[in-house]
């Protein structure tokens, strides 16, 4: 038997050595399991199970078994490691999918423990795992991740195992002087802390110098390394058949075809034992061209030996590629879901909300307004003057009137942006559905540029939706503000804002009385009217006085005049004199010369019995003049048109 033979045999039944006696130490922790109880000394005996990688059943079998105890238990440090174990099992069996579920579970569960010990491996198993499935791109995002915690870990090993698999991805990039810097800071490193596993910057330092054409160094790293993988890593063949390859490798470049072909060979049995498809590959190649012309009949079988070899490892890095794929597809189409059930959710939320605050108001409306009542009668049962109480009773009344009315006039004002937000609600519904079908069809069906008009429709559609409801729910307040008692609060107000609200709450209030009324609201509101410090509350019931009468006035022409005539209330504003002017103008029935005089006194009303006080331009003479120093005046000829002009003092 030639010196050749003997070391390949050596190194065979060697690893037949060690597989034999892990299998003896296997058993009989198996042995000592089965006698135990199902409690929590069962964990270490099947965190050491499930932690040999070299036995793929034993690792789903016991780590399975673990995972379920240390969940039941609550156990979740122990969850980490059967985690850790079962991905690194779906990483050996190739099954990259359930190797990147499984790692991303125990990434999560680690960064809720804040346990950045196993962050680090997890973020280094899904940067391999990535890597190994052919998208080193992706796993260099996770390990550079996992590097930036290890160095605030001050942890050299876990320093030293990512910059080596840094370099390994900047190799598969042919990125050769970037995997060169980060494997030699590995080797400085490992040496630096005596590292057993010095031996994969030395065989990695060894591929890439043998790629810049550097054959020296690149043995000189290969021979150093042998010696580490022989007493550590013997088992897993990949390195050290990877290490004789790359020696076979530059003998035959240099010419040394004796030796070429020794390594060659070891290569190749020992790939071959450990059914490592890559250097099988590139050893039965070496092996077939260091035949040529010498024995082609040898030459042609290592030949057909590499083809099928290559053959298989295409194939086996299309299906992980396909898994990978089929991974991320999975978890695009679960964030999706996740997006459209959190918007719907959001979305009964905010109705939810909407119909509570409805309620509340309304209940506060109510509550207020009794408690209104119950002090109105507090008052009226303690004061002896017959004619204050009646006068009290009929203001009290007349603001009742005037809430009447502006409460009518929101409830439909407020359908408006109640019936935007639910219609948009449902065009979101659809647009939602059809994003996920454009989703679900495979990549190369898909429309970007439907899917890209679809987000961007939605985004309108919720800015709609917001703008809506922000006009609801001032509508609420002015609500509230109108129904509470007067405080005498004044603040900076805008005229422009609050002349509108009131013009269109007013018109749709007498809408809700006579659905058959329709005017015209003309208005001219200066821009750049300065704002003015009133109470909101009493500004706010003098213009829906104002606006109420001049409604009246149109709508009582409308019944007398001809098919020509067209009901119109104007409002226009400005600044004169450093005064804000609001002028209402309508061109209605107008006011007689002989009552003009009258109109502001209280109880004085040219309605007809039960629908007018009196009090209510009474009542803005004395907010406008008297509570704002301002200035009430009216103008009109019979038959034409009548207009008030209030001017306040600016600020």
């Amino acid at each position: 038997m030639t010196t050749k033979k003997i070391f390949i045999a050596v190194l065979i039944l060697f690893t037949a050595c060690f597989a034999s006696a892990q299998q003896k130490k296997t058993d009989s922790l198996i042995t000592v399991l089965n006698s135990l109880p199902d409690n929590a000394r069962r964990i270490p005996l099947l965190k050491q199970l499930s932690g040999q990688q070299n036995d793929g059943a034993n690792i789903f079998k016991y780590g399975n078994e673990g995972l379920q105890l240390a969940t039941k238990l609550g156990l979740q440090k122990d969850e980490e490691a059967f985690l850790t174990a079962l991905a690194g099992g779906y990483f050996k069996t190739g099954n990259y999918p359930k190797d990147l579920e499984t790692s991303f579970k125990g990434l999560a569960l680690s960064e809720k423990l804040m346990d950045t010990v196993y962050i680090c491996r997890f973020l280094n198993g899904i940067g391999v795992s990535y890597d190994d499935a052919n998208d080193p791109r992706k796993g260099l995002n996770y390990v550079l991740q996992g590097l930036r915690l290890a160095v605030k870990l001050k942890n050299k090993s876990r320093i030293e195992a990512y910059y080596v698999n840094i370099g390994d991805f900047y190799q598969d990039l042919n990125l050769l002087d970037s995997a060169l810097y980060y494997e030699k800071i590995a080797l400085c490193m490992a040496k630096e802390i005596n590292d057993p596993n010095i031996g994969y910057p030395l065989i990695a330092l060894g591929y890439i110098e043998n790629k810049l054409n550097h054959p020296r160094l690149a043995l000189s790293y290969c021979y150093q390394a042998i010696p580490f993988f022989s007493k550590i890593d013997f088992y897993r063949v990949k390195n050290l058949s990877g290490a004789y390859e790359i020696i076979a490798e530059i003998y035959k470049k240099t010419s040394r075809y004796d030796s070429a072909f020794f390594y060659a060979d070891t290569a190749y049995k020992l790939a071959s034992k450990g059914e490592e498809l890559y250097v099988t590959h590139l050893s039965a190649g070496l092996l077939s061209a260091l035949y040529e012309g010498r024995n082609d009949k040898e030459s042609l079988r290592y030949y057909k030996i590499a083809t099928a070899a290559n053959d298989s490892l295409n194939s086996a890095g299309k299906a992980k590629q396909v898994q990978v794929l089929s991974f991320q597809q999975q978890q695009h189409e679960n964030d999706i879901k996740a997006a459209a059930k959190a918007y719907q959710d959001n979305l009964r939320l905010y109705g939810i909300l909407l119909i509570l605050i409805v309620v509340l108001v309304i209940s506060g409306i109510l509550w207020n307004s009794y408690k209104k009542q119950q002090t109105a009668n507090k008052l009226l049962q303690k004061q002896q003057d017959e004619l204050k109480a009646t006068q009290n009773q009929l203001i009290q009344s007349e603001k009742m009137a005037s809430l009447g009315e502006l409460t009518a006039g929101i409830a439909h004002e407020i359908q408006n942006p109640l019936n935007f937000v639910n219609n948009f609600s449902e065009v979101n519904k659809e647009m939602l559905e059809e994003l996920k079908a454009e989703s679900e069809k495979p990549k190369a069906e898909r429309d970007g540029q439907l899917e890209m008009e679809l987000i961007n429709d939605l985004i309108k559609n919720e800015q709609k939706i917001n703008h809506h409801g922000k006009r609801a729910d001032f509508i609420v307040k002015g609500m509230l503000e109108h129904s509470r008692t007067n405080t005498g609060e004044k603040q900076l107000t805008d005229m422009n804002v609050l002349c509108d609200e009131f013009l269109k709450l007013s018109y749709h209030g007498l809408r809700a009385k006579d659905k058959s009324f329709n005017a015209e609201m003309i208005t001219h509101f200066d821009t750049k009217l300065l704002k003015v410090n009133v109470s909101q509350q009493d500004m706010g019931r003098v213009m829906l006085n104002i606006f109420n009468n001049a409604f009246y006035a149109v709508n009582q022409k409308l019944k007398t005049a001809g098919a020509g005539y067209k009901p119109e209330v104007s409002v226009i504003t400005s600044t004169e004199n450093g005064q804000v002017v609001i002028k209402v103008k309508d061109n209605g029935v107008g006011i007689p010369d002989a009552i003009k005089d009258k109109i502001m006194q209280p109880f004085f009303t040219t309605k007809p019995t039960g629908e007018g006080t009196g009090l209510g331009l009474s009542l803005t003479y004395d907010m406008v003049v008297k509570g704002h120093g301002g200035k009430l005046e009216m103008e009109s000829i019979p038959g034409e048109y009548t207009q008030f002009n209030i001017s306040l003092p600016s600020n």
